[in-house]
């Protein structure tokens, strides 16, 4: 009696757990292939409405404005080979009064201050497309943002344009894309699609120990009947 008390819920827990892995899959797959229309569409204006930021997530947005390089942040990040440094994250100022950070790109640690880089600054108005990305929270073993300090380490976006003292901005970010022509710094476009799916591996693992449990369980029977 004792071993089917406790085949029974454990086979039940093993093929819910399946079962859900098996939804995680087809809901990545489709956000694989959604980001993958996305990111190839033309660039479109940016929507004044931006209820639904999943919606909008790896669209391609044009923008007219100028930035305020005086209020740009760094966040800590790594760059194409491995090198420390950091994400440059500059307000736009569009042409309706409105807002936007843009990461405009990455920079060696060397020069993460205005002052050695100032080939980065772009004065003027400019237009410039890049992907909508949404702000995202503090990893559970991630540090705290210092924005005392300069040092940014998860995008907080309401926390940024606090900082920044914006107002009216929009509440996602603009990822700029790589101008073919610059070959220096920042280092823009690098936001990779090769997002992790390993969601079959689970389905087979937690199905295939339902099978497993199965099967002990059947020797077991049998062997106690021949006994």
């Amino acid at each position: 009696l004792w071993p089917t008390l406790i085949t029974v819920p454990l086979l039940a827990c093993l093929i819910a757990l399946g079962n859900w892995q098996l939804e995680r899959l087809d809901w990545k797959l489709d956000l694989i292939e959604k980001i993958k229309i996305r990111a190839t569409q033309s660039s479109m204006h940016l929507p004044s409405e931006s209820h639904d930021l999943d919606q909008l997530e790896y669209y391609h947005a044009l923008v007219f404005g100028k930035f305020d390089h005086t209020k740009e942040v760094t966040m800590y990040s790594v760059g194409p080979n491995g090198e420390p440094g950091y994400d440059l994250y500059t307000p736009m100022i569009l042409i309706d009064g409105r807002s936007i950070i843009v990461n405009r790109g990455w920079v060696p640690e060397q020069i993460k201050d205005q002052n050695d880089r100032p080939s980065t600054i772009v004065s003027g108005e400019v237009q410039l497309s890049g992907l909508l990305r949404k702000p995202w929270s503090k990893l559970w073993y991630g540090p705290e943002n210092e924005p005392e300090n300069n040092m940014w380490f998860y995008g907080d976006v309401d926390a940024m344009a606090s900082q920044m003292e914006l107002n009216d901005y929009y509440p996602m970010y603009l990822y700029a894309d790589k101008i073919d022509s610059d070959n220096g710094f920042p280092v823009a476009g690098r936001t990779e699609f090769n997002i992790v799916n390993n969601h079959l591996d689970y389905v087979l693992t937690w199905y295939g120990m339902a099978i497993v449990l199965v099967g002990i369980y059947l020797i077991a029977h049998i062997h106690k009947k021949e006994d």
